[in-house]
Formats: structure tokens, sequence, C-alpha cells
């Protein structure tokens, strides 16, 4: 991979998206404990990231267009305060529905790291080198997950599930600080005003654009799925431990970053690697879903094609993101705004619907993993022959 610019700026917005990405995993090897604790069933408590992830894509419909607007700048540290406010409601919160209110104003606040963290690279770069941005963004971003489970269940272990959120406010009043001193404007100068919702409606028309959403909803869809699942299967069904769980959990997550660094390997074929990526998630979701129609669940029948999955969807964020971005540069903001937004609605919706499907076994898990990777094959398979098309007549 080649040697891009603005690497400091790029390390700002990956400890942007960290604080997200942590909000949303710390907590999973304590899933059993704050089951326990608000007396309900551990099923139950996935309704919190859910929340936190609907809410997390719902607001970055508002933050694009407004950062499109105003400025990055302001948009982020408003994002930042309220996300504060929900940790700290999650730290006081006395019942499971109160946590899920915190989970979602949680979400509400982090949605701005997810439009900039789409929004930001386009800023900054274009062709292959905005392709090699999002595929070290990604790959840092995958950092924080590989860390959050840890930190989690070491920390409830000594202190109690709760801590988990006091060091999420640590956390983000470090990075806000850090951010307020050493982040410029990325805005396009010059950059005609527009009705702010205006942005929408020609990128929702553009057939590819469209696409590349809904392959990105999907892709994230099938891990948030797998991560929610994972605390109840391993903590309720199995019966281990939080620490044991926080490890298992990280697992699959070394595929997602080394997806992200093959996606943005220089010389390789778009085309191909998104033939990879979309078939390694369909073969992942079938190993998945095959087991549980025989009702077997171990360890393995769940990393194993969990770390498959993740791997495919590593490549596909960066990939389809760029698909998605790059023909925009002055509706960057709304781009990256529907991009994040609907990506994690839509992941949040399924996260939701998983919550009410059987919690005994895997066959709920495969049957979604495997739809998702349906979903994306179909929306792809249109585009691949047209990319085809091209490269023959070229």
């Amino acid at each position: 991979m080649k040697k891009i610019e603005n690497l400091h700026l790029m390390a700002m917005l990956i400890l942007l998206v960290a604080v997200g990405q942590m909000a949303q995993t710390i907590y999973v090897p304590t899933i059993a404990g704050i089951a326990q604790d608000f007396a309900v069933k551990p099923g139950a408590v996935q309704r919190v990231m859910a929340a936190y992830l609907v809410m997390y894509g719902l607001s970055q419909l508002v933050y694009g267009p407004v950062s499109d607007r105003i400025g990055r700048r302001p948009v982020i540290f408003t994002g930042m305060l309220i996300f504060l406010l929900g940790a700290g409601g999650a730290l006081l919160a006395n019942s499971l529905n109160g946590l899920i209110v915190a989970g979602a104003v949680q979400g509400m606040g982090t949605g701005v790291a997810g439009v900039m963290a789409r929004t930001m690279p386009r800023d900054l770069y274009a062709g292959s080198a905005l392709r090699q941005a999002n595929s070290l963004l990604n790959m840092g971003i995958l950092v924080s997950p590989l860390l959050a489970p840890i930190i989690g269940g070491t920390l409830a272990g000594w202190f109690g599930w709760r801590a988990c959120f006091a060091f999420l406010l640590l956390l983000c009043s470090g990075v806000a600080l850090a951010m307020y001193r050493g982040l410029p404007e990325t805005r396009p100068a010059g950059q005609a005003p527009r009705a702010l919702f205006s942005g929408f409606k020609p990128l929702l028309a553009d057939g590819n654009f469209s696409r590349y959403l809904v392959i990105l909803m999907g892709a994230l869809a099938g891990i948030a799925v797998f991560e929610a699942s994972c605390g109840v299967l391993m903590g309720g069904v199995l019966g281990l431990s939080s620490l044991t769980v926080s490890i298992l959990f990280i697992l699959p997550l070394p595929a997602a970053f080394f997806g992200a660094w093959f996606a943005g390997k220089a010389g390789a074929s778009f085309h191909q690697l998104m033939w990879y990526a979309v078939l390694s998630c369909l073969l992942a979701g079938l190993m998945m879903w095959v087991p549980g129609w025989f009702g077997i669940m171990t360890i393995w029948t769940l990393i194993i094609p969990a770390a498959l999955f993740f791997f495919g969807a590593g490549m596909l964020f960066p990939l389809a993101t760029t698909g998605a971005m790059e023909p925009f540069p002055y509706l960057a903001g709304a781009a990256g705004a529907l991009v994040g937004g609907m990506q994690n609605m839509g992941s949040g919706l399924v996260a939701w619907l998983s919550a009410m499907l059987p919690q005994t076994g895997q066959f709920s898990l495969g049957l979604l993993m495997f739809s998702m990777a349906v979903v994306m094959l179909l929306c792809w398979w249109p585009m691949a022959a047209r990319h085809q098309e091209a490269g023959d007549a070229a």
C-alpha cells in the first residue's frame, strides 16, 4: 500500500470513530450481568445495541448535510457533547429501558463519527488515494473493537458493568480535547449553499449509489447481528464467563482488519476484490446457518463463519464506500450521511429483529447473516456485469 498524505488527520478521525466503536461493543461481555441486575432475559439486552445503531444511523442524516453548510468542526463537537450526555445516562441507568434510552443518546452523538469517517476522506483524497485512505481508516477503526471487549470484560470483573460507561466518558473527553486542539476544517472552500437535505435526491436517484448503499447495510448488519448475539449465545447459552466471551468475541476481528488491508492493495482489480468480498460473506452466512439446522452450536461453529464474514465485510467497507462516495465530491456530507446513516439504521433494525427471534442456538443468527449476504449478491451482480463490459471494451 502506498504512503498517503495527511496521516495525522486520519489518526484523529480514527480516534473519533473509536469512541463510537467502543460504545457499541464494550459491554458485550457483560450482557449476562446486565440482564441479571435488571431481572430480564439476556436476549432483551440486545435492544441496547439496536437502539444505539438506529440512532447512530438516523443522526447521520442530519450531521452530514449540516456539515456541508457550516463545516465539519462545529458538527463534530456537537455530536461529542451529546455522546457524553448519553454515556452519563448509561452510567446512572436503573432499568433496562433507561439503559436503552441512554444507548440511543450515545448513538445520536457518535453518529457524527460515522458520517465524518466517510466525508472527511472524500474532502482530502480522490481516485486510488481515496480507496487506500478508506482502507487505512477501516484498518485503524478495527483496532478499537479488538480492545473494547477486553477492556469491558476486565472493568466489569473489577468494578461491575457500569465501569464500562465511566471509561467511555473519560475516553470521549480526551478525544474531544485532542481534536479541539489539532483538527482543522476540511470542508471544500467555495461550496455553494443549498437547501439542507436537497443533496439526498440526486444521490438516491443514482442506481449505483443505492446498490453500494444496500451492500454496506448488509455487511454491517451481518456483523452487528453477530455482535449482538455473541454475548447471549456464548454467555447465556454456552455458559461461558464474561472474560472468556470477551476473548472469543474479538477472534473474528483480525479477519476484518486483514480484509480492509487486502482491499487497499495497489494494483488489485476493484471488480475482483468486490467478488471476493461478496462471495466470502455468502459462504460465511451458509456456514453459520447450516449447523443451526441440526441443533449444533459450539465455539467453533460460531467463530469460524464469523471470521470469514468479517473478512468479506472488512473488504466491502472501503470498497463499496469508495464506489458510493467518489462520484460526489461536492455532496460528500450528504453522501456520507446516507452511507453511514442508512447502513447503521439498517443494521440496528436487523439487530432488533434478532432480539425477537429464538436465541437458544445459532439458527436465527445464521439465517440473518445468510440473508444479508444474498441481498449483497443481488446488488453487486448487475454492477459487476457493467464493470466486466467496461473492462472488455477497454
